[in-house]
């Protein structure tokens, strides 16, 4: 019996109200940016470690697409230093990844347009030459 076989439709629902949460305070977290910069440290910090549960219990629950975008979420914040007009709006562009597959309940890796979405949002995240 794998892992996955035994979470039951209760945790995944579980889970992911959860997740609604968490991409709702990262939203709210990085729209809130723009009046205060000041505070990005810190928001960098609850940003990151948002990311990092998303990718970790997203494949557990059934929703690998979600650890791929957590990944590129993660990745993209750990190597950004200063939050600025691009960063936020290349963060925000993870965010609205993550609540899609979320609303339309998008189980498994999402086929050809997940692995395009996951690789589009890796795109945005290289840095600038």
């Amino acid at each position: 019996m794998s892992a996955i076989s035994d979470i039951t439709d209760d945790m995944v629902e579980v889970f992911r109200a959860a997740a609604v949460t968490q991409i709702d305070a990262l939203e709210t977290s990085l729209r809130e940016l723009g009046t205060a910069p000041e505070t990005w440290a810190a928001r960098k910090d609850e940003a990151r470690d948002i990311a990092h549960n998303l990718k970790g219990q997203g494949e557990s629950f059934g929703y690998p697409l979600i650890t791929a975008i957590g990944q590129s979420l993660l990745g993209f914040l750990s190597d950004l230093g200063e939050a600025d007009a691009r960063g936020v709006k290349i963060a925000l562009a993870h965010v609205t990844a993550l609540r899609t597959v979320l609303d339309k309940d998008i189980r498994g890796a999402g086929g050809a347009a997940g692995a395009a979405l996951v690789a589009r949002l890796e795109g945005l995240s290289r840095p600038q030459a």
